[in-house]
């Protein structure tokens, strides 16, 4: 399930948990909507009641939202890099 939020869709962690987001769709949202949705998959991977399955899909998509928010930042960091020259 994801509602619309602006031009990024929020991801929800029912529907990670599911298996229903692709990693197009959580490419797709803010830093903001990826960390907590990362939070999320982490608490419920830690939780223990995830079956087998179910635990390493959520880490599955848990590492994809590691990279996308990683890319973000490395993103945002090169902007202040490039402003702070310009001045």
């Amino acid at each position: 399930m994801a509602k619309t939020v602006g031009a990024a869709k929020e991801v929800s962690l029912e529907a990670v948990l599911a298996g229903d987001v692709t990693d197009e769709q959580l490419k797709a949202l803010t830093f903001e909507q990826s960390l907590k949705l990362l939070e999320q998959v982490v608490a419920a991977v830690e939780n223990g009641t995830l079956p087998l399955d179910g635990a390493i899909g959520a880490y599955e998509k848990g590492s994809v939202l590691v990279q996308h928010l990683r890319k973000l930042l490395s993103g945002a960091e090169e902007k202040l890099r490039m402003l702070s020259q310009a001045e």
